[in-house]
């Protein structure tokens, strides 16, 4: 919060670069797992399975398609 009055300013963009989130391998492996056991195993996406995989990080079985992405 205490950045939202860089909003729109130069310094916003080099916050953003700089701040960037980047998911590791462990973390970019776990999720493709989960999506492949939702999409090709038809495991639900409350399921047990899904839950062993992302619960220890909270994660979400969501890919972002952003220009800024990265994983790995």
């Amino acid at each position: 919060m205490d950045r939202v009055p860089n909003m729109g300013m130069r310094r916003d963009l080099s916050q953003r670069v700089s701040l960037m989130h980047v998911d590791d391998v462990h973390q970019c492996s776990r999720l493709k797992a989960a999506c492949e056991a939702i999409y090709e195993r038809n495991n639900t996406v409350d399921g047990a399975a899904i839950e062993r995989l992302l619960k220890d990080d909270s994660l979400v079985p969501t890919t972002v398609s952003v220009p800024f992405f990265i994983c790995g």
